[in-house]
């Protein structure tokens, strides 16, 4: 089950920035199509990764339950990954919501942009950026990638940049919106 895991989340990272590419490209005023197809996709192996990790978490509190001691202050960037991709759900349900009904009229536009969507929007990318920073090391280790420091530092760079450009999309096209 672990690997199955494991092999998801490698399917959701690659999705994830092939949608959220093509999503910024959107925002910033280009015409880009398919991913709509990328989304829902991601979404079904978001949803297939969800269900693992709650049945994992649900077998660790199992174990804790058995053990009788938690361990709570040793484990606690197990419960950080934990919680931070439960949190990632609130945003993310907000994100199918305000961008589920889009024409595909050019120009790329939602009838309701407003601030508090905005927020929530930038509240997804920052959730998304906790959980995979968080996540990276274990990711590493269960493909076996030796010498992971290094690796992870490139890979953490390069999701840095990508997630501010994401950021700044949505704020770009506010602005354009609040604009019109």
């Amino acid at each position: 089950m672990r690997r199955l895991n494991a092999v998801t989340v490698i399917c959701i990272v690659v999705l994830l920035l092939i949608h959220a590419v093509a999503g910024s490209l959107s925002l910033f005023g280009f015409s880009v199509t398919a991913n709509k197809i990328v989304a829902r996709i991601c979404m079904f192996l978001v949803l297939v990764h969800l269900l693992i990790s709650s049945i994992l978490t649900v077998r660790t509190l199992k174990a804790i339950h058995r053990s009788g001691t938690s361990y709570f202050k040793g484990n606690e960037l197990f419960w950080v990954r934990r919680i931070s991709g439960f949190v990632i759900i609130i945003p993310l349900v907000m994100h199918i919501a305000i961008f589920m009904n889009i024409s595909n009229v050019e120009p790329y536009r939602l009838k309701v942009f407003t601030t508090g969507r905005l927020i929530s929007q930038i509240f997804l990318v920052a959730s998304i950026a906790l959980h995979v920073i968080s996540n990276i090391r274990p990711a590493l280790i269960s493909y076996g990638i030796k010498g992971f420091k290094a690796l992870s530092v490139d890979f953490l760079l390069v999701l840095s940049i990508a997630f501010l450009v994401f950021a700044l999309a949505f704020a770009v096209y506010y602005i354009r919106w609040m604009a019109i």
